[in-house]
């Protein structure tokens, strides 16, 4: 509370801007990407306070790129859809599940208009081998503890595989980025435990633009092989859409279009282990699917191991196969359990957030129950923060051309409850979602996407209704 404004960290600096918003009197209250910079304890937080100013006679707008955030804080949803920096349509409010679903589905039923050729669902028909992990090598790190300041952080023992990536859940302040910078070698842990010695390739979470050239040159110096690739060129640059502005001055590039030129770079270099700090900071919705996918299926192909730190929650339960747990007291002491099961440390975290997920029956998106809902009284009675009752069993059967073997091993990870949600992914982007509402029950949430990136450093049926209100 005493401290210079300018001094405040990003995450500061947000809570602070909202906070002045919501002390204000007014009739419309508008909030732009409320989640940036926030983790999901404080995401949540940001949004109950945003609803609370819901008066008969308000209205409350809000653009936001976290779908998951954008479902809980929303009562109806538009959907933004055109070309960025040319043209764009905003289509009439929507339910909150179908309006979302609409986006993902890039459909508009109402008026019979498809705004992208792809639907962001995830494609059965890509093989069982993104969904394996390859057992045949095996690394360990030790027991750790480092102290920074005031701030002690104490690591347990863990292992990791090829093919595999582990995703980092926890509070901001709590040591993710620590961790990674102790597995990088940057930082000696204050034990004389020896972390083993790999190649590592690491994408910080403050990006700062410091090449003198265009996006093409910083390849050409950085990465030239791997750019040069046919293979690499598939699989990573041209999905995320370099392409828009690989001629232009990297000291000019916006927040969005730098997250994905980091993101390139960090997957170009020849390495055992990528860190990855926060892959979603800066881009939109799509951007953010796209660039999931384009990890994950880099990662299985080359047979590496991936530690990546995320809050937006979707895109780290696509993105997991295990996850590290950090928990205690932001800033002060806090520690890493050892990697463990999806669905086990999802269920760790959100049981420290007392927050229950649940699935989407059209595509198996998490949903975030309402607060003190039926189902989110159940789900935590019974000690299931996310629900795996819908897992996608018709997954299995589609998949079963593929390989009798994989087969087995993924109804193993079913009835385990194991197996990834089906995740929304496509090649596309240049559309989004808004929400619009007024009075009591009538919160306006809105999502832009494919609008232009920040550059500040980034069917209405009885099922769908009872979806909403029952959640």
């Amino acid at each position: 509370m005493d401290r210079e404004i300018n001094l405040l960290s990003g995450g500061e600096l947000q809570r602070f801007a909202i906070g002045t918003v919501c002390v204000r009197q007014a009739d419309v209250y508008m909030f732009d990407e409320p989640s940036s910079y926030l983790d999901v304890k404080q995401r949540l937080a940001a949004a109950r306070i945003i609803r609370s100013l819901l008066r008969d006679d308000d209205y409350i707008i809000v653009v936001e790129h976290d779908l998951s955030v954008l479902d809980y804080l929303s009562d109806f949803i538009c959907v933004l859809y055109g070309k960025p920096a040319v043209y764009g349509v905003v289509t009439l409010p929507q339910s909150v599940r179908e309006g979302i679903n609409i986006f993902l589905d890039g459909h508009i039923p109402t008026e019979n208009l498809r705004f992208r050729d792809e639907s962001l669902t995830f494609k059965l028909s890509e093989g069982a081998d993104e969904f394996m992990n390859d057992k045949s090598r095996a690394f360990k790190y030790p027991k750790m503890q480092k102290t920074l300041g005031n701030f002690k952080l104490s690591i347990d023992a863990g292992d990791f595989t090829d093919s595999e990536i582990i995703v980092m859940m926890g509070e901001n302040g709590t040591g993710k980025t620590t961790f990674c910078r102790l597995l990088a070698g940057a930082l000696k842990p204050d034990t004389k435990s020896a972390v083993p010695e790999m190649k590592i390739s690491m994408k910080p979470q403050t990006i700062t633009p410091k090449f003198e050239g265009t996006v093409r040159q910083l390849f050409f110096k950085k990465i030239r092989a791997s750019f040069l690739s046919p293979q690499f060129q598939t699989d990573v640059v041209k999905p995320l859409k370099l392409d828009d502005f690989i001629d232009q001055e990297v000291k000019n590039l916006s927040g969005g279009e730098l997250q994905r030129v980091a993101i390139v770079l960090a997957l170009g270099l020849p390495a055992d282990i990528y860190l990855i700090d926060e892959p979603s900071a800066y881009l939109d919705s799509e951007q953010r699917i796209i660039a999931s996918r384009v990890i994950k299926r880099f990662i299985m192909h080359a047979k590496k191991t991936a530690f990546i730190v995320e809050h937006d929650f979707i895109m780290a339960t696509y993105l997991a196969d295990r996850v590290i747990v950090f928990d205690g007291q932001p800033g002060i002491d806090a520690h890493a359990n050892k990697p463990e099961s999806l669905l086990t440390g999802c269920n760790t975290f959100l049981k420290n957030l007392d927050v229950s997920f649940r699935r989407d029956p059209t595509n198996y998106r998490p949903r975030i129950n309402k607060a003190n809902s039926q189902l989110d009284q159940e789900q935590k009675a019974s000690g299931n923060f996310v629900s795996h009752k819908q897992l996608p069993s018709a997954m299995v059967t589609s998949l079963t051309r593929e390989s009798s073997s994989w087969t087995t091993t993924t109804t193993r990870r079913v009835e385990e409850g194991i197996l990834k949600d089906v995740f929304p992914c496509h090649d596309a982007f240049n559309s989004g979602v808004q929400g619009v509402q007024k009075g009591h029950k009538r919160l306006l949430g809105t999502r832009a996407s494919g609008c232009q990136d920040h550059g500040s450093g980034l069917e209405e049926d009885d099922t769908s209704k009872d979806d909403d209100a029952g959640g």
